[in-house]
């Protein structure tokens, strides 16, 4: 499974199931993230510890933004899972994701130096299916 697409996907499915299990755990929002960031961190660095030496050529400014960033971000979500009911959790769910989307759709602009119609089009067409699944 080396496919940078295949990758994203099962990325996509796991990031979009790991939060419904979330919302039926009945932690808060808070402990929520520590819990799950933990339980991360416990499965993450077997896999990790193999790179460890690349640790000292890190741009630490960025990996910290990100890590903030993150934090921030998982505490802002976790604290919707925990609030929102399993019915509705689904509909917060599509509604950050809309937003995640626009984020990066956003940077690339930038970085590629414009924003030709076809993104303006994507855009507009992200905002549709936004409120025909959120309806």
């Amino acid at each position: 499974m080396e496919s940078l697409e295949i990758k994203s996907i099962v990325a996509g499915i796991l990031f979009g199931i790991w939060p419904l299990f979330l919302n039926r755990s009945g932690l808060t929002g808070n402990l929520g993230t520590f819990v799950f960031a933990t339980i991360v961190l416990l499965c993450v660095f077997p896999f990790a510890a193999n790179s460890l030496q690349d640790i000292a050529s890190a741009r630490w400014i960025w990996a910290v933004c990100a890590g903030i960033f993150g934090a921030l971000g998982l505490l802002a979500f976790n604290s919707m899972v925990a609030k929102a009911t399993p019915q509705a959790v689904g509909t917060f769910i599509v509604l950050m994701i809309i937003a995640q989307i626009a984020v990066p759709a956003i940077y690339q602009a930038i970085m590629t130096g414009g924003l030709p119609f076809s993104k303006i089009a994507g855009f507009v067409l992200a905002a549709v299916a936004a409120v025909l699944l959120l309806k």
